[in-house]
């Protein structure tokens, strides 16, 4: 298994429990697929540097997990399908 660390802007106009929604599905596709959550940072919410689908500021989260790398892409892909996360970054540390 790898390191991974994730950043995810969710949408700040979210109520809190479709915030922490998003944040525990992430949770259980790492632990479902045989991965380990290491920590989890919730930032809250920050102006965002330029506009992001029209919106200002978002809820920033910083989970830092352990995956095997052939899941990655499908973690990546429901990210991406996801409306109301805004960004995301997903990198390997072991590759640093």
């Amino acid at each position: 298994m790898r390191n991974y660390e994730s950043v995810v802007i969710i949408n700040s106009d979210l109520p809190s429990e479709t915030s922490k929604g998003i944040v525990h599905q992430i949770q259980d596709f790492v632990s479902k697929n045989g991965g380990r959550v290491d920590s989890l940072q919730e930032w809250g919410k920050r102006r965002l540097a330029y506009k992001i689908k029209k919106r200002h500021e978002g809820n920033y989260v910083v989970i830092n997990f352990q995956l095997e790398t052939k899941h990655t892409q499908r973690l990546e892909q429901s990210l991406r399908m996801n409306d109301h996360v805004l960004r995301y970054l997903l990198v390997n540390k072991d590759a640093l």
